[in-house]
């Protein structure tokens, strides 16, 4: 072996065991890449079945589901004044219920995000970054 081989070995071997405790700890730590705990048996039993076109609202945008990131123009936020359906890629859709909302909570200094308020606390890593001011139309639609 030359010199520094060895270490650059090392290095590797090292890199790669990390990689692997990471793999293996990454679904317990985050309970699930891109999950959301399901709602309230209460919640889901007032889900409607809407087509696309039966939302009064569909925004484009950014997301981030559990610490997994989308961006435009593949994130959809469809609003009804009943609910709102979050689609990801590669993310079950994620359906929120007005009755399981206490609020809406703006974050971020530099983009609006869009947080969901709930008593579970189950939407606590969902954030949507919709595109454009769209604080109004969704007030105008029942979700301050």
């Amino acid at each position: 072996m030359r010199p520094g081989e060895g270490i650059a070995l090392l290095v590797f071997v090292a890199l790669g065991a990390a990689m692997a405790v990471i793999r293996v700890r990454w679904p317990e730590k985050f309970r699930g890449f891109g999950r959301v705990p399901p709602p309230d048996p209460a919640h889901a039993r007032q889900f409607a079945a809407l087509r696309d076109e039966d939302y009064d609202l569909v925004l484009r945008g950014d997301a981030q589901v559990n610490h997994f990131k989308a961006t435009w123009p593949l994130v959809s936020l469809l609003v009804s004044r009943g609910q709102i359906e979050l689609r990801v890629p590669r993310v079950e859709p994620i359906r929120i219920v007005r009755a399981e909302v206490t609020g809406l909570w703006w974050v971020g200094a530099f983009g609006r995000g869009l947080k969901f308020r709930t008593a579970s606390g189950r939407l606590d890593e969902v954030t949507v970054w919709p595109h454009g001011e769209v604080g109004d139309q969704l007030a105008e639609l029942g979700w301050r």
